[in-house]
């Protein structure tokens, strides 16, 4: 006779599974039980996606971890519609391969038969790339959906000194504040990277080979095609049901490449922590008064390398920003899936 095997489902409020029971989770994969030549595969895994969580998944190369992140999102993307448009995905792609996501697997079918399923590409997943690398995507006959860059003004000059290897009592991090402190005073938030350059330059009270050095680093930021005075707003990533993905995988050529890419988790984070504690008071106002507005949705964002980002015995201009999410995330409705082959290094 065939028995159902039964889910396990994880993650999950005994209440809410009370209420929902497995509606709102993603299927996983099959529990592993057993050994060698004894191990095979038994119930379903299902994982909840509804609530707020902190997910970990590590493993040796090869295990499939980044194959993982892929699934819980396309599992996010087949939710029916009422979950799904509460709900966004953010992947930030340092390797390049989740551009991707929106072909169907044709090249596992027959993997994906024995599982029951079939190749599916995603239509509402969207492919963001820096804005100065758009042409090389074209060239390469990839498909992408936009450009995307940073608003030099919603950086801080703790942001630019970690960045460059620099501290913030050491003579470079000194002037770079000065100077970032002084243009956000007189300009605001609309100012460029030629605009910190010309202010280092006229500096009376720096050191020439100081400010030479500085001049470098900054003309080099400016070849990474990221920075802009307006850049993209963070709620062009956020659309409800959609994965957007960003590709920044281009700066494995760079020699900060992963400065580079801790400085934009580190803008991403501290825009969605602030713009998702908004819309959590919007939401709460509305449940109290029953005139419920439409605002940002609930986040999943995903992050390749972590032990990059918020590395063991040191930081990086995403750390802060980063742990923030993970100590005070839950209440704004953000989660964070972190993907490490090297979680000593954590």
């Amino acid at each position: 006779n065939y028995t159902m095997v039964e889910k396990i489902v994880i993650g999950k409020d005994w209440k809410d599974l009370k209420k929902f029971g497995e509606k709102g989770t993603a299927y996983i994969g099959k529990h592993v039980v057993g050994k060698g030549e004894e191990t095979h595969l038994t119930n379903p895994m299902q994982m909840d996606l509804t609530r707020p969580h902190i997910v970990l998944v590590c493993g040796k190369r090869g295990t499939g971890k980044s194959y993982t992140a892929g699934v819980v999102a396309e599992e996010i993307y087949k939710l029916p519609d009422e979950i799904r448009s509460n709900l966004s995905v953010l992947m930030i792609d340092t390797m390049g391969i989740y551009w991707s996501t929106k072909l169907p697997n044709e090249k596992d079918v027959d993997l994906l038969k024995e599982w029951g399923m079939k190749p599916e590409g995603l239509a509402r997943a969207k492919v963001f790339v820096p804005k100065g690398y758009v042409s090389e995507y074209k060239e390469a006959g990839i498909t992408i959906d936009s450009p995307f860059s940073l608003s030099i003004g919603e950086l801080t000059a703790e942001d630019w000194i970690t960045t460059f290897g620099f501290s913030m009592i050491d003579e470079h991090g000194i002037v770079i504040e000065r100077v970032v402190e002084g243009l956000k005073e007189t300009r605001g938030s609309r100012y460029s990277i030629t605009d910190i350059i010309s202010e280092i330059k006229n500096d009376k009270t720096t050191e020439q080979k100081v400010k030479d050095a500085l001049v470098n680093r900054f003309l080099a930021a400016k070849e990474w095609g990221l920075f802009e005075r307006e850049g993209t707003k963070v709620e062009e990533f956020l659309k409800p049901g959609v994965i957007s993905v960003l590709d920044v995988s281009h700066y494995m050529r760079v020699s900060e490449s992963w400065s580079i890419r801790a400085m934009l988790v580190a803008l991403l984070s501290r825009k969605i922590f602030a713009q998702r504690l908004k819309a959590r008071k919007a939401e709460e106002y509305g449940q109290v008064t029953g005139q419920v507005k439409k605002s940002m949705p609930m986040v999943w964002i995903m992050v390749d390398e972590m032990h990059q980002f918020i590395p063991n015995g040191g930081s990086t201009a995403a750390t802060g920003p980063l742990l923030t999410l993970i100590k005070e995330g839950r209440e704004p409705g953000i989660s964070l899936l972190m993907i490490t082959q090297r979680p000593n290094k954590l």
